[in-house]
């Protein structure tokens, strides 16, 4: 018997990575989605195709000081680097939750069998929590909800944030454990800490790495240690820690529910905390009932709380939250692991429902809080199994496992087809603009952007709908002027109203700016027949609206200079953005060379004496001197006024 006790749990983990991945290998036919595109997809920085360190320098500054999460970024520039394709940046993203698979059972069988001795204070039981915990793995790495996450690409932030999180956190455990016993744990707490802080480069979320050992500390380790020193050490720790934390939310949290932070929304921090209360209670109907069309991938038309009563549900979830909130305090020492799954539960939510201005609702967010409900529903097979005296719940969960592998099977097959799924999603969720824009997408790159086809007066035809839907953003009409530009016979002139009327009357959010920037770069390098004066007025428009943004103010300069042949209203525009900087040298210096780079010196004299003009102390730079030389020389040479 004990080479069959010695091989059982491994071959049954390596049979729950088999079947992990089989349910979703189908899935890996499937194409980029949504944000794929503008993080890495067309992004060509991340494009690289060598191993020389420059251009890997070049994209960690550059991530982190746009995206913040360098080594997502880094892993998609090593796909392309090794030539992958969409299938291997979606088999990456499968290899990465097949490894937190295995952390999240290493993590689980320790939690499970210390959570249960203290609850039912005997051994008897706890040596096959092994299978348990093996159940819980399951259960995890099996859920239709993590398709959406493993295989929407640019998700590998999610996945490998936490994987730095279950491997901090079982660094933190062993840490425990040798404290436990009389022994030092400082290498394992400082190797935590390096964990964290890699972690935190993948994704901000493994800064909730001290709240899910808090949780540990308080439902299964209780601070125990041989030596009161250390215990009373780690108790004084954490409380410092909460005052922290609390100092964290007042002075950096708090300031961004003002409404400037919220100008891109068209709810308010209030409205959105009420919402995600709403949202909560769904993440749990998710997690114990996934059913595939309740499962949209899109929510940029959910509809935000206004009150508690509208809608009423509102408050029925929020009833349920701080039900279940109250139910792991006074459950905390008799039953610690279901009070630790509904803690972990909420931990994981903490940062994505704070009143910080992020989206209503995702999907992808319960990648790590579903370990949370799977861990309290284990507790509660458990003690059904214990009081009935029967295996019943046990085949009952198993029977909830094998179903979950059965929806997972069918939504990976959606994904695996490009087409399937955009109709899938315009199907189930028919409000949805991002739903309606992405199968209009596919339709006309089904169609081969012929306009005879079928296929692309399909793909018209949802670029409309998705126009006048109440949540939609201008990238319907982005992508309906750019097909007029590029096929004379579809008259703009609607699309350019709705646009300018949207430019007018909604809220300036990040898909706005991008489809400004795709527009003009459409019209600067594919799309030259794109109406300049049009696109003027609607730049006008968004610079009189966010008169602050310094990206416009460089875009419409770009499109003055370039399509315009307006060399004074690019001047201007330059100039501005020298003085939203505040006359940053470093800026001022980018800009210029920039400019000059490109024969523009004038626009590059302008920057330089407009940053100068700011920061007096800049006219003895001999950076700056050497630029004004050299623009002042072109000028000069090119017999032209200077429009300063």
């Amino acid at each position: 018997m004990f080479p069959y006790r010695r091989l059982a749990h491994p071959l049954f983990l390596f049979a729950v990575l088999l079947v992990t991945a089989l349910v979703l290998w189908p899935a890996l036919s499937g194409g980029f989605i949504f944000d794929d595109y503008p993080i890495f997809a067309e992004n060509p920085i991340v494009h690289i195709h060598n191993w020389h360190w420059e251009s890997w320098l070049s994209l960690w500054r550059w991530s982190h000081a746009n995206i913040q999460r360098p080594l997502a970024m880094i892993s998609y520039a090593v796909n392309y680097a090794f030539g992958a394709r969409t299938w291997g940046f979606k088999a990456t993203n499968l290899a990465i939750h097949l490894l937190n698979t295995v952390l999240v059972f290493l993590l689980t069988r320790r939690v499970l069998s210390t959570a249960w001795v203290l609850s039912d204070g005997t051994k008897s039981e706890t040596g096959s929590t092994d299978y348990w915990a093996l159940g819980v793995t399951a259960a995890w790495a099996l859920h239709p909800l993590h398709v959406s996450t493993v295989m929407y690409v640019v998700q590998r932030m999610e996945l490998m944030g936490f994987t730095f999180v279950l491997l901090a956190l079982l660094a933190y455990w062993q840490a425990r454990q040798r404290q436990m016993r009389g022994e030092s744990g400082w290498p394992w707490l400082l190797l935590c800490g390096c964990l964290t802080g890699i972690g935190y480069c993948a994704k901000e979320t493994a800064a909730l790495i001290p709240g899910y050992a808090l949780l540990l500390e308080l439902a299964v380790l209780r601070f125990a240690a041989i030596r009161p020193a250390t215990a009373r050490f780690w108790r004084i720790t954490y409380i410092v820690g909460c005052i922290a934390a609390v100092i964290v939310f007042v002075v950096y949290v708090l300031p961004q529910t003002s409404a400037a932070y919220y100008v891109a929304r068209d709810y308010t921090a209030w409205q959105r905390e009420l919402t995600q209360l709403r949202a909560l209670a769904m993440y749990l109907g998710w997690s114990l009932l996934p059913l595939p069309g309740w499962l949209h991938f899109y929510y940029d038309n959910y509809p935000a709380s206004l009150s508690l009563f509208e809608p009423v549900s509102t408050l029925f979830s929020g009833i349920l939250v701080l039900g279940l909130l109250i139910v792991a305090a006074i459950l905390r020492h008799r039953r610690p692991l279901l009070a630790l799954g509904i803690g972990w539960f909420f931990m994981a939510h903490l940062i994505t429902s704070s009143p910080i201005p992020l989206e209503l609702v995702f999907e992808h967010r319960n990648y790590p809080a579903l370990l949370g409900v799977l861990l309290a529903l284990a507790d509660i097979v458990w003690m059904a199994k214990r009081r009935m005296k029967s295996i019943f719940p046990v085949i009952v969960a198993v029977i909830f496992i094998a179903n979950l592998a059965y929806l997972t099977v069918i939504r990976a097959a959606t994904w695996g087809n490009p087409l399937r799924l955009a109709i899938t999603l315009a199907q189930n969720n028919p409000g949805s603009p991002r739903a309606a824009l992405d199968l209009a997408r596919c339709y006309v790159a089904a169609s081969g952007d012929r306009p005879d086809s079928p296929l692309y007066s399909l793909g018209i035809q949802e670029l409309e709908h998705a126009a006048q839907l109440p949540s939609s953003s201008i990238l319907p009409e982005d992508a309906l002027l750019i097909q007029a530009a590029n096929h004379p016979g579809l008259d703009s002139t609607p699309w350019w109203a709705s646009l300018d009327r949207k430019l007018q009357t909604r809220p300036l959010g990040p898909e706005t700016y991008l489809a400004l920037y795709g527009l003009l770069h459409a019209k600067l390098e594919s799309s030259p027949s794109i109406d300049a004066l049009q696109l003027k007025r609607s730049f006008e428009i968004a610079i009189a609206r966010n008169p602050t943004r310094i990206s416009l103010h460089a875009q419409y300069a770009e499109l003055a200079y370039h399509a315009l042949n307006d060399v004074p209203l690019a001047v201007e525009q330059w100039r501005q953005t020298v003085i939203l900087k505040n006359g940053s040298p470093e800026y001022a210096e980018s800009v210029a060379t920039y400019l000059l780079n490109s024969r523009r010196p004038q626009e590059a004299l302008a920057v330089i004496t407009e940053a100068q003009a700011l920061q007096p102390s800049l006219q003895h730079d001999e950076t700056m001197a050497a630029l004004y030389t050299k623009a002042s020389d072109i000028i000069a040479r090119m017999h032209i006024k200077p429009e300063i």
